[in-house]
């Protein structure tokens, strides 16, 4: 898998501690026994402070994570089909770094539109 294919991976991981995040919500804050028959971390005792902590963090940053991903990407692909030289200028230094950041696809497609363009750096 791609570097560009990297939000995908995050947005399982958002899933994953979102489902540990509505336990442990539903475990300290909404008490649904119906939910607690069937799951519950009760079993880790104080714990669940921690795991409704930890879930939360790390799914604001990997949400945060995908977007900026699927952002980078549709800005690349929509610089590499402008039609004017002035923009894809302006935003050079930003599809630089996007094609650093996801590899060697990125960086051809990059040196392509430059030799397209005219544009020797």
């Amino acid at each position: 898998m791609g570097k560009d294919k990297l939000y995908i991976i995050y947005i399982l991981i958002s899933i994953i501690s979102l489902f540990f995040l509505v336990i442990a919500m539903n475990d300290l804050v909404f008490v649904n026994a119906v939910i607690i028959a069937h799951i519950s971390l009760n079993r880790i005792g104080t714990w669940q402070y921690w795991v409704l902590i930890v879930s939360f963090i790390i799914f604001i940053y990997f949400v945060y994570m995908a977007i900026v991903n699927v952002n980078d990407i549709k800005k690349f692909k929509d610089m590499m089909n402008s039609t004017s030289k002035k923009t894809f200028i302006e935003n050079l230094p930003d599809l630089e770094r996007i094609s650093k950041k996801f590899g060697e696809k990125y960086k051809d497609n990059l040196k392509s539109a430059k030799h397209k363009w005219g544009i020797k750096r």
